[in-house]
């Protein structure tokens, strides 16, 4: 039997820290230990008012700092175990460090300083590219996903839940008080929302694997080379990722893309299809009004 690799959740930053350099990587090997990131005032001077923030890219220095007081620190915990676990079998960007922003009156602004991966996203090459170009990306992802899926943490409990087994981070749960079961509006508006009988739950299972999750795996978060043959060089934007039922990620995939669009029907090349949750998964967002 093959062993699956393994994170141990004390090795983990502590997320508590206000901010944190690792010292340890490439920016500092390069740089110094001495030298300082972008302060994050400075950062916030590339935002506009009134606008959501975008990451801010500084070119000569090889960073982009992804900021907002929607990032979480959760995000730099899981691109810097994905990177300390698999190094190259799972290409992420390479986290530097991070601050946070106290704002008076205001929630505080998380700074993510990361490595700026060259390339273009899968969403901008996507029209360009041969079905041969197409398959080979599929191919690079099917490799990927299988990797970090393959990951184990070493408590001897599993549970739905962040990285680091705090709350889970997905999107699609932040109106759901819980995962088991996934309570429409009508559940939610009874005292005993048990009493009524939810006809989908039994097609989302309780005695499948939890494993690792990206969450948000859709072109503009994949990014390729832009030169043909392309290829995939990075997956962005973890910020939803965390253990979930295996088969989150392909409900969560085939929920980010139209389903009559050409994207939606390589899906199953990369990620194995789970038609019944599926199913189940359509009805609850569509239910809360998620889509």
């Amino acid at each position: 039997m093959t062993a699956h690799p393994q994170i141990s959740l004390a090795e983990l930053p502590d997320t508590s820290l206000a901010q944190m350099d690792f010292l340890d990587s490439t920016w500092f090997k390069t740089h110094g230990p001495t030298r300082q990131f972008p302060t994050p005032e400075h950062v916030r001077s590339f935002s506009k008012p009134h606008q959501s923030t975008h990451p801010v890219r500084f070119e000569d220095l090889g960073l982009i700092v992804k900021f907002g007081s929607n990032v979480s620190i959760l995000e730099a915990i899981n691109l810097w175990a994905i990177r300390r676990v698999f190094r190259d079998q799972v290409p992420v960007p390479e986290v530097y460090g991070w601050r946070v922003l106290e704002l008076e009156g205001k929630t505080p602004e998380v700074f993510i300083y990361m490595q700026l991966i060259q390339g273009a996203t899968l969403e901008q090459r996507w029209p360009t590219l041969s079905f041969t170009e197409k398959q080979i990306i599929c191919s690079d992802l099917h490799a990927m996903v299988s990797c970090f899926r393959s990951l184990r943490d070493n408590e001897p409990e599993h549970v739905i839940s962040s990285l680091s087994h705090g709350p889970p981070t997905d999107r699609c749960l932040e109106d759901m008080p819980s995962l088991k079961p996934f309570p429409s509006r009508i559940r939610r508006k009874v005292p005993d929302p048990q009493s009524i009988e939810d006809p989908w739950r039994h097609s989302l299972p309780d005695n499948g694997p939890i494993v690792l999750t990206h969450g948000d795996l859709r072109p503009a978060n994949i990014i390729v080379t832009a030169t043909s043959p392309s290829r995939v060089v990075a997956i962005i934007d973890w910020e939803q990722a965390g253990w979930y039922p295996d088969y989150w990620e392909y409900c969560k995939a085939m929920f980010t893309t139209s389903y009559d669009g050409e994207w939606c029907g390589y899906i199953d090349q990369f990620l194995a299809p789970h038609a019944a949750p599926l199913e189940a998964f359509d009805f609850y967002t569509y239910t809360l009004g998620l889509f």
